[in-house]
């Protein structure tokens, strides 16, 4: 039976002797910018949406890295921060939502997503390379998301032109960029809009003991999809949550709560399911793999001995690839995957979750 420690062993041999090395060399182009697939053979794909999201995920994920101790990932984090700053970002201050092959827009939208793991990105630029342009670019693009993207009735739009349904996820990233940011260079505008996704946490998302996902307009649960439940968000803002507390701000009393919520009825044949109803019924018994390391991390932070299951289960199914260092994203409600390529976005998740756990005692 696996333990702490053991599951420790596996994770750093993983992510230092394969995952890392596999994607600093076949997941950069020349330019230094991040592909968006591999192959399962390791091979970029070309010709794929290069969203913005995934080019700061990755320059997280290898900050992150150098900040473990492994040293190649600095430069590849910096090439990736200056590729990015020279084809994703736009003239008023925000971002583009994608770019192709050779840098060129596709398109230009600002997504309050993609914004939210820009401003992430940055704070771990600061943090680990004490990049200079860092800290102005945070605070720029956050003047503009708030000069012109402050929805009437809460929080931001999600998007310009503004979308619906509203979602709650963006706003959870961008209450994740800025934890980190008020935890490694503080500032006002950080706890400010900070505290607008806390609030909205309280008073909107969380509907009898679970967050919702999809709302109207002025944040009633969307007459459609306002049932949704995805139990990994539940994980997601346990975590968070925590943070904001730790962090010294006004955080609901919830996160132990939502937690155990979270697997109680998402942990189904042992891994978290995709959604649930606000019953709890399962609505998609299909698997993402970024649920499996959102549990994984609030397993940890709780102490729940589950922790080393899933961590055992997600190397037996996820990450049970032929060339090692990549992985399964999505299973079926079956356990049949229908992906064909392995997607760059997984990575961050799964560096979320293996630091926690590296970072601590075993």
């Amino acid at each position: 039976m696996m333990t702490l420690s053991d599951a420790k062993n596996r994770v750093s041999t993983w992510l230092f002797d394969h995952a890392l090395p596999l994607w600093a060399a076949r997941g950069v182009d020349a330019d230094g910018r991040f592909f968006e697939l591999l192959d399962f053979e390791g091979r970029p794909v070309a010709g794929a949406r290069r969203r913005t999201r995934v080019q700061a995920r990755q320059i997280y994920v290898f900050c992150e890295a150098a900040d473990l101790g492994w040293d190649a990932g600095r430069a590849i984090a910096r090439a990736g921060l200056d590729g990015m700053i020279a084809t994703c970002r736009r003239e008023d201050g925000l971002w583009v939502a994608a770019t192709d092959d050779a840098g060129g827009v596709l398109d230009e939208t600002p997504d309050l997503y993609d914004l939210a793991f820009v401003t992430f990105s940055l704070a771990a630029a600061h943090r680990v390379l004490g990049d200079d342009r860092a800290r102005p670019l945070a605070l720029e693009t956050l003047a503009q998301i708030n000069a012109r993207m402050t929805a009437p009735h809460g929080g931001w739009h999600e998007a310009l032109p503004p979308r619906l349904p509203r979602r709650q996820n963006p706003h959870m990233h961008l209450l994740e960029a800025m934890l980190a940011w008020q935890a490694t260079a503080p500032d006002p505008a950080f706890e400010a809009a900070a505290r607008v996704s806390l609030d909205l946490c309280r008073t909107r998302f969380l509907i009898d003991g679970a967050i919702r996902e999809y709302f109207t307009e002025d944040w009633a649960p969307d007459p459609q999809t306002g049932h949704i439940v995805e139990p990994g968000h539940l994980e997601e803002w346990s975590w968070l949550l925590r943070q904001a507390k730790a962090a010294g701000l006004d955080a609901a009393e919830a996160a132990e709560a939502l937690h155990r919520r979270g697997a109680a009825e998402g942990l189904k044949g042992g891994f978290m399911i995709r959604e649930v109803d606000a019953q709890g019924a399962p609505i998609d018994a299909g698997r993402r793999l970024w649920c499996q390391t959102e549990a994984i991390r609030s397993a940890l932070v709780f102490g729940d001995a589950q922790a080393v299951d899933l961590i055992a289960a997600t190397f037996d199914t996820h990450l049970a690839t032929a060339v090692p260092g990549l992985w399964v994203d999505s299973y079926d409600a079956d356990g049949v995957s229908p992906d064909k390529a392995v997607p760059a976005s997984s990575l961050y998740h799964l560096m979320t979750a293996f630091t926690e756990l590296l970072r601590r005692d075993a």
